[in-house]
């Protein structure tokens, strides 16, 4: 009979460990689940749009086609109009970092300003793409944009053409700083030197890419300089400003306008004949290709640092 009980409690012993074994192996696949569940949402990313200024037709284009994309691609797109201010850029930025977006888009503002938020993007370890304008500091994963130098270059060879390399210009220049000004200043004047020596650019002022101040501007310019034969604007806000000031003065047939960014209302202007020219550079196409990119870097491919969005000159 003592047998008998030692041989029942052996069977029970083993019944009571394979039971447990079962359990314990049931929470190991409940976990796994869990790793495979958790796997499975990570293409559910949340980018960060930090965008210089909405009050510009150019960004309110490229805002509404990130939105698009991101709806498109079955992500998160959050997006920051900064205003034109440096200061409220750096604060929005730091929001975004504090929410711990999976990646930041950044339109700067200003070129140097800038770089201290994107050295904060680094220390939290959230990759940067800057847009249209770039950063003079900090680390970056791309940066996406026109040759500026070369939308000045063409904007140059058309004014050229159209004035037979002769005659006073006068230039409205974007944000003191940023890289798009300095680029499309130099690639207009190194241009106009070498190919017109004998055209002259009198005056060369900031309107800060803004419409308003464009045509504010322009009023001086045409006060101080009566033999005026042309005016460029950085982009196509300033420009439209100055045909605004240009026609009140009833010198529109005989100052020519050009720009940059081939807006919606400037592409009427030169169909119309208020502006002789603008250079195209597809806010859309900039934006939902760093979109592409940005979901690229974060599955782990490599991307290009520099993407530059072929540029097509504008005329009637």
């Amino acid at each position: 009979r003592k047998h008998m009980k030692k041989r029942i409690l052996s069977i029970m012993l083993t019944v009571v460990m394979i039971m447990s074994m079962a359990v314990l192996s049931g929470c190991g696949n409940s976990s796994e689940k869990k790793e495979d569940s958790k796997e499975e949402k990570t293409d559910e990313y949340t980018i960060g749009f930090s965008v210089s200024t909405l009050s510009n037709p150019f960004f309110v284009t490229m805002s509404d086609a990130a939105d698009a994309k991101a709806k498109e691609m079955g992500i998160k797109i959050e997006t920051l109009d900064a205003e034109d201010s440096s200061e409220t850029q750096a604060q929005q930025v730091e929001d975004l970092i504090l929410k711990e977006v999976d990646l930041m888009i950044i339109n700067p503002v200003d070129s140097d300003a800038i770089g201290t938020s994107i050295m904060a993007c680094n220390d939290a370890d959230i990759p940067v793409i800057t847009v249209s304008r770039m950063a003079n500091s900090g680390e970056v994963v791309q940066h996406l944009d026109i040759d500026n130098y070369e939308a000045g270059k063409l904007v140059a060879e058309q004014m050229i053409k159209d004035l037979g390399g002769k005659g006073k210009v006068a230039v409205l220049e974007g944000i003191p700083g940023a890289s798009s000004t300095n680029e499309r200043q130099s690639g207009f004047e190194e241009t106009l030197k070498k190919e017109a020596p004998d055209m002259e650019i009198v005056t060369s002022l900031t309107a800060n890419y803004n419409r308003e101040e464009g045509a504010s501007v322009t009023e001086d310019i045409l006060q101080s300089n009566p033999e005026l034969v042309a005016i460029y604007g950085h982009n196509d806000d300033m420009a439209l400003g100055a045909v605004r000031s240009v026609e009140a003065a009833g010198k529109l047939e005989n100052i020519k306008i050009y720009g940059i960014d081939a807006v919606e209302d400037a592409l009427t202007a030169v169909e119309n004949g208020e502006m002789a020219a603008t250079v195209q550079q597809q806010p859309d196409l900039q934006i939902e290709t760093a979109l592409d990119n940005a979901v690229k870097y974060l599955k782990g491919e490599k991307i290009e640092e520099l993407v530059n969005i072929p540029l097509k000159l504008v005329t009637k």
